[in-house]
């Protein structure tokens, strides 16, 4: 049974702490609190010969991190814990000692460190659940010491975190912990135990153990069961609404398998407000790229490019721009396209010139669009970073032909028949059709967590434009231009709330709506189809769907969207209108 004399014991010298904290001086309070912390949470470690707790550990790091998330306080998220432990070739499963954790903590530039150990009693006899006992501790890193309170005869007395309970209230003990933590730090603290402890306890202990035993686990099974798992519970009590974390972690799992199509699904559950959207919007591009659907690519892409400005995700939405202009049929989308990549992959170049994928889909972008002589520029600096790299060798062969620089060519081409091996197949192609369909375009396949986590540290986001228009005033006047049928008006309207959101699906809806109602409806389609990916729930734009392709006379895609809207809404008259059509082959 639970030791409660032990209990007793914690409860009152945590009692006595605080008043010890009475006696502080008031300005030395007001400076502790005042200062702007960074704090890192280390794994708490298992001291138990109890292995299979040691999930417990890793969610103390992961709850406490979000839980000490207020104003006035920074936290070091996982992901740069993470890249601390690995700038410092530690292992993510090391139990660090205090030097070393004062160690991580400067690595990742945090003031405060948080660490603990616990103790597991497992379940056994009449005791039905397991139960903890555990410490936590503070360390103020440029001091070196323990955080507590100076007392009134001039000593130091450092604060202990003491918890404890039974396994299923590990979420409570964990919102007290935070509160403690807060509150010794500043007791005008305008947060309440109670807030805390609701805050710990939104995702259900069904949920969160599976998704703790999930990410820690390397067999590939047992993770996708916990995951899964972790999924259901949250559903079940939340009505059915998306654990976001684990949907990110799932979608890791099946991209790490090139499953693309289940990755693909996982990471397009991640709404903007989510810690990992912008890695799983990244990843997703990828996996529909790899299914050959460029529309979805772009996307889930494009956004990104206003308010993540990294190469990786300027060079990939230039590189499957391009990738989407050399299968795409109309001239006028044709020029827009390679235009949008040709924009992107300058960005690229300029911000990361050494980079040879972007200079040789840059290259690649110009060549398309009859820019010969800058097109071999960009491959010249690719060439010379892989002297063997014989597709850039059969690009700049093609190039220096067109810009009228024969005798180069010539070299260049015998450089490609030595490099390339596939030169035979691909220069009969070039004589049939002037085109290089195996030629493929370069993209970044790793998301760079480093440089986004600086870019998030270092850029602070904006709801409004330049005249201080807010977002959603501008999507109104946009709605109200529409309605009137001054669509070129709605237009510009649209463009401004997407430079400020480029994330809102409502946008894209009224775009498709715009698209369908000029007759445009390939277009509708790419809008309608981006504001689902933003908003899988948004009935209106599967209606709108579902409606254009009945009138184009494919029924079973205007069923996919009539079940996808019913599915949302199951008494929604327009979608249940739309589905008897669908079915019965009437418009």
């Amino acid at each position: 049974m639970f030791n409660f004399p032990k209990a007793i014991k914690i409860s009152t010298r945590f009692f006595l702490s605080l008043l010890f904290a009475a006696s502080i001086a008031l300005t030395a309070n007001a400076q502790t609190a005042g200062a702007r912390d960074v704090v890192i949470v280390l794994p708490f470690e298992n001291t138990s010969s109890q292995p299979e707790y040691n999930w417990v550990g890793e969610s103390f790091s992961d709850a406490l991190s979000e839980l000490l998330n207020v104003p006035g306080l920074a936290i070091v998220s996982s992901d740069e814990r993470a890249l601390a432990y690995q700038r410092l070739r530690l292992p993510l499963t090391v139990v660090p000692s205090r030097a070393t954790a004062i160690k991580l903590a400067r690595e990742a530039k945090a003031t405060l460190v948080v660490i603990g150990t616990y103790n597991v009693n497992p379940a056994q006899g009449e005791r039905t659940q397991a139960e903890l006992l555990g410490t936590a501790r503070v360390i103020r890193v440029n001091e070196g010491r323990w955080t507590g309170e100076m007392m009134a005869d001039g000593n130091w007395a450092w604060q202990p975190y003491d918890f404890g309970g039974g396994l299923p209230t590990l979420q409570t003990m964990q919102g007290r912990l935070a509160y403690q933590m807060l509150y010794q730090r500043d007791k005008a603290l305008s947060f309440s135990l109670n807030q805390f402890v609701e805050r710990a306890t939104k995702v259900p202990p069904r949920a969160f153990e599976s998704y703790m035993k999930g990410i820690m686990t390397d067999d590939a099974e047992k993770r996708s069961n916990y995951l899964q798992n972790a999924l259901r519970e949250y559903a079940k009590v939340n009505a059915g609404a998306n654990y976001a974390q684990a949907s990110f972690e799932l979608g890791q799992l099946y991209f790490k398998q090139s499953d693309w199509k289940r990755a693909a699904e996982y990471y397009s559950f991640l709404q903007k407000r989510d810690r990992h959207f912008a890695e799983a919007a990244f990843y997703s591009a990828l996996a529909y790229y790899r299914q050959g659907d460029m529309v979805r690519a772009l996307g889930a892409l494009l956004p990104l490019t206003t308010d993540t400005p990294l190469t990786g995700i300027y060079n990939n939405a230039g590189a499957i721009s391009v990738q989407a202009a050399r299968v795409e049929k109309k001239a006028e989308e044709r020029a827009r396209l390679l235009t949008q990549a040709i924009g992107f992959l300058q960005r690229a170049a300029e911000s990361t010139p050494d980079d040879p994928f972007v200079r040789f889909n840059y290259a690649y972008a110009l060549f398309l669009s009859g820019k010969a002589t800058e097109a071999a520029d960009q491959l010249r600096p690719v060439i010379t970073d892989n002297p063997r790299d014989g597709a850039a060798y059969y690009l700049f062969t093609k190039s220096l032909a067109r810009a009228g620089n024969a005798e180069a060519a010539t070299a260049a081409d015998n450089e490609a028949r030595r490099y390339l091996q596939s030169y035979a197949k691909w220069e009969a192609e070039w004589q049939k059709s002037q085109t290089t369909p195996d030629l493929s375009v370069r993209l970044h396949n790793d998301f760079n967590r480093f440089a986004y986590i600086t870019i998030q540290q270092d850029e602070p986001t904006t709801s409004a434009d330049a005249s201080g228009a807010n977002a959603q005033d501008l999507l109104a006047k946009a709605r109200e231009l529409y309605q009137a049928g001054r669509d070129d008006e709605a237009l510009v309207e649209l463009n401004r709330v997407l430079l400020l959101e480029p994330t809102n699906a409502q946008p894209y809806l009224l775009l498709g709506r715009i698209k369908q109602r000029r007759g445009d409806l390939e277009a509708a389609v790419n809008m309608l189809r981006t504001a689902t990916f933003w908003d899988a729930k948004l009935i209106d734009a599967h209606i709108l769907l579902g409606r254009i392709f009945l009138e184009r006379g494919d029924r079973a895609q205007a069923l996919t969207y009539a079940r996808n809207a019913i599915n949302i809404d199951a008494n929604n008259q327009e979608a249940i209108a739309l589905l008897r059509q669908a079915e019965t082959g009437g418009r």
